[in-house]
């Protein structure tokens, strides 16, 4: 499947040690949470909902200053779904009719383990 997607994808960052990952609104003016790539892992703490619609922002490590700019004015922004078990978050891309499920994608394309703490019931 990620041979067909790969396309979709080639935007996005290798995820290596240091990528922040944001998790923001839809308007991206909240950040609910975020975390860093450390040891080939990726933990963040999931306050959310189920079903709740984010956008995630990624940030590469020693980003320059217009990087950071275009990520932070959302043109970069990915637009995801807290799953219904609150166990993943789903990302949709352009051109691509079913969301993507971002764990299987961090851990298959780049190596990452995606952990999402969620300390309260769903």
């Amino acid at each position: 499947m990620w041979f067909v997607l790969g396309g979709s994808f080639v935007g996005l960052p290798m995820f290596e040690a240091g990528t922040e990952l944001r998790l923001v609104s839809p308007d991206l003016l909240t950040v609910y949470s975020s975390g860093r790539v450390v040891d080939d892992q990726l933990v963040i703490d999931l306050p959310l909902d189920a079903s709740m619609e984010i956008r995630l922002l990624v940030f590469p490590p020693d980003a320059s200053d217009a990087v950071i700019a275009e990520v932070l004015s959302g043109a970069a922004a990915i637009h995801g779904q807290v799953a219904d078990d609150r166990s993943d978050i789903m990302v949709r891309f352009a051109n691509v009719e079913d969301a993507v499920s971002l764990r299987a994608w961090l851990m298959d394309e780049r190596g990452v383990r995606l952990v999402l703490v969620t300390r309260r019931s769903s």
